[in-house]
Formats: C-alpha cells, structure tokens, sequence
C-alpha cells in the first residue's frame, strides 16, 4: 500500500515536472517588472507677484483693445495701400477744377436723342441683315459653280481650290523678324523685388 501510494505521488510528480518544463516567452524575467522611464525634475518655485501688477497688466491690454475699437469704429479698417492704384492728390484736385458739369438737356431733346439711337439701332440690325444673307448667296453659288466645275473636270477643281496669290498684291521685302538692338545692355535676370512689407 505504501508502495501504490509513493507511486501514485511519483505519478503526480512526473506530470508537474511535464508542466513546470514548459519554457516562457516574456521579454522581462518573471520577477523583474520594468515600470516607465519618467524624466521628472524637481517643479521650479513660482515666484509671487503682487497682485496689483497683475491687475495694471490686465487693465493695460483692455485699454489697448478699447483703444483699437474706438479707432476702428472712428476711421474704419484701414486697407494696405497699393500703389498702382494711389492718385497722386495734386492731380485729383485738378481733376475735380477741372470737372465740368454736363448741359441740362430738355425733355424735346432728350426725345431725340432716344429717337436718334432707335433708328441707329435698326439701321444696324438692317445692315447686318443684308450683308449676311449676300454672303450667303455669294458662297451658295461659289460652292454651285465649284460642284459644276468638279463634274466637267477634276483637275481644274482642285486648281480652283488652290490659293490665288495674284489676287493680293502684296509683296514684303526685308526681314521678317525685328533686328535685334546693336550694344544693347540684355537685363542679367537680377530681380530687385520693391514691394514693402506690411
């Protein structure tokens, strides 16, 4: 019986060693446990301020933006200058001396006037009219005549398609192109940027 008993316990002995063998797989060793790295310093001392300063301070900003308001609401939002728009003011004081009020016209004249732009107006719409529709006719019986031309002979329709330069008279003599400036300074590609920074 005691031998049964000391085999029995070896049994259960046998079977811990099996599970106890098993390796782990963790970085750290089972007893040591590493913790965050802290890169703490001591806190530095605040240093107090009279709380009068501090007030002198807080009432100087809101004096500040008080002011600025007042101006804005004054003068209103000054816009960054930009000089090729700029008059130079001696000539807008001219300009305005030099303004002259138009003539007060009357209501027969003013009928006129409107009279005068309504005619104007379809005389223009007339013109129009008639030149397109003699364009019109002028290529319907240029493309007739080309069409008869194709069928009477091929080679004289492509030769009629050709360009007619005898019928401009235009000749050119000399360069096409203008001749470049003798002893002229050609610019380095220097940049001198004067724009002003605001």
């Amino acid at each position: 019986m005691a031998l049964n008993m000391v085999l029995s316990a070896l049994k259960q002995t046998a079977k811990l060693n099996i599970i106890t063998c098993k390796f782990h797989t963790q970085v750290t060793p089972l007893l040591f446990q590493t913790s965050q790295l802290l890169w703490a310093e001591p806190m530095k001392k605040k240093k107090r301020i009279d709380p009068s300063v501090i007030a002198a301070r807080e009432a100087k900003k809101i004096r500040r933006i008080e002011k600025e308001i007042k101006r804005l609401t004054k003068f209103g939002r000054i816009l960054k200058p930009i000089e090729e728009v700029e008059i130079d003011n001696r000539k807008y004081r001219l300009a305005l001396e030099r303004k002259r009020p138009l003539p007060t016209l009357t209501a027969e004249e003013k009928d006129y006037r409107d009279l005068l732009i309504k005619e104007w107006g379809a005389y223009k719409s007339y013109q129009w009219h008639w030149e397109a529709k003699i364009m019109d006719q002028l290529t319907e019986a240029q493309q007739e005549a080309l069409d008869e031309l194709k069928q009477e002979s091929l080679e004289l329709y492509h030769a009629a398609l050709q360009n007619d330069y005898a019928c401009v008279p235009i000749e050119f003599q000399g360069p096409k192109e203008t001749p470049p400036k003798k002893d002229y300074p050609a610019p380095d590609g220097e940049y001198v940027d004067t724009t002003r920074k605001y």
